[in-house]
């Protein structure tokens, strides 16, 4: 009996180990969640209800504009901190949650308190990131999973749903060498000026 049972405390161990060594900012979206939990539990947050919310990830999800594959967000408000330590906590806060895999990208803190705080990783040939921002007594946690070779080709010739939002404009380059060739037939069509 226990020849037969060794396979399943094996498989037993090894979904344990798994489980509780694994780091808690490599679950998927792990890192995000432990934000949203830090503002809610530390500054007595209310999140507030994005209407049509899970219409627009779906959407973006098959349509992929600029490359982007999956997004979040989450917005507080009525946040409870004091402006004197907030920072420190929010540092400490971004730190705990994010791995070593996960750079921070940027740090913003305004003279009127507005704070930002950017992260960012690779995953495979996407790339995923991570923002937060505070301004006075609200705040927003954005996630996003994107492409950048889509975004690299969305900000070239900005298309979505194959409908261009460039408004047919044409370079700048191009601008400039249809004026002197319109100049040059101008000039070629005149009549010289007879002297009087």
């Amino acid at each position: 009996m226990f020849i037969r049972n060794k396979p399943l405390i094996v498989l037993t161990f090894i979904f344990l180990v798994f489980t509780y060594a694994a780091p808690k900012a490599s679950a998927n979206g792990g890192e995000y969640k432990a934000v949203v939990k830090h503002l809610k539990t530390k500054y007595r947050a209310k999140k507030v209800k994005i209407p049509f919310m899970w219409l627009a990830r779906f959407a973006v999800s098959v349509a992929r504009p600029a490359g982007v594959k999956s997004f979040s967000v989450t917005i507080f408000e009525d946040l409870k901190f004091s402006r004197e330590t907030l920072d420190q906590e929010m540092q400490l806060a971004m730190r705990n949650s994010f791995g070593a895999d996960w750079s921070p990208i940027l740090r913003v803190r305004s003279r009127k308190g507005e704070q930002v705080y950017m992260y960012m990783r690779e995953a495979g040939k996407s790339v995923k990131i991570a923002v937060v921002t505070i301004d006075k007594k609200d705040a927003a946690i954005i996630r996003a999973t994107f492409s950048p070779e889509r975004l690299a080709e969305f900000i070239n010739n900005p298309k979505i749903f194959g409908i261009s939002l460039n408004d047919n404009k044409q370079p700048a380059k191009n601008k400039i060498s249809e004026l002197k060739e319109n100049r040059a037939v101008e000039d070629e069509t005149k009549e010289p000026e007879k002297d009087r």
